[in-house]
């Protein structure tokens, strides 16, 4: 585990597709998108790059790209759409997950909010904060129970408008209270 600075990082994870990280992060970054966040989607599916999509970095275990267009259908344009500043979209092998990411993050402000939406990103970094969502609709469940002892909140069920009034973002730091 990378117990790293990362103060200004906020992870959420979630059981599966449908269980609300979208949601969640959407929410976070129209709240404090007067910040300047910066959001970040990880993905273990590597697919060609849509339109909107620039290379940032890459290598044959994973690339970064900066999500450009508010008109695509990617988690990526919902967070540009939401008032993220700067978007990217990372794909990567799980062993290469750590590796992908702490090479995008050097290259952030330290002093400006990080919201990422991944699964896997907690189990390799420790984040100032951590989120997870659960729904009725996950089909396929993912084994995030590593994460649950980790997480700040669990926001189960998730609603259309979650509560997030606990989380702030002072000083550099993200805190759930």
């Amino acid at each position: 585990m990378d117990h790293g600075n990362y103060n200004n990082l906020l992870v959420i994870a979630g059981t599966g597709r449908n269980s609300g990280k979208t949601t969640l992060a959407r929410t976070i970054i129209e709240r404090f998108s007067s910040y300047g966040i910066t959001a970040v989607k990880i993905s273990p599916h590597f697919h060609k790059a849509s339109r909107g999509l620039i290379e940032f970095a890459g290598t044959g275990n994973y690339n970064i790209y900066t999500e450009t267009s508010t008109l695509g259908d990617k988690d990526s344009s919902v967070f540009l759409v939401a008032g993220a500043a700067k978007v990217f979209y990372i794909q990567a092998k799980d062993l290469f997950i750590k590796e992908a990411f702490r090479n995008l993050y050097q290259s952030l402000p330290e002093d400006k909010p990080v919201i990422c939406e991944s699964p896997a990103l907690g189990r390799y970094i420790d984040p100032a904060v951590l989120l997870l969502t659960d729904s009725e609709k996950v089909k396929e469940r993912k084994d995030i129970a590593h994460l649950i002892s980790k997480a700040d909140h669990i926001f189960h069920p998730l609603s259309l408008q979650p509560d997030i009034s606990a989380l702030s973002f002072l000083g550099g730091c993200w805190t759930f209270r």
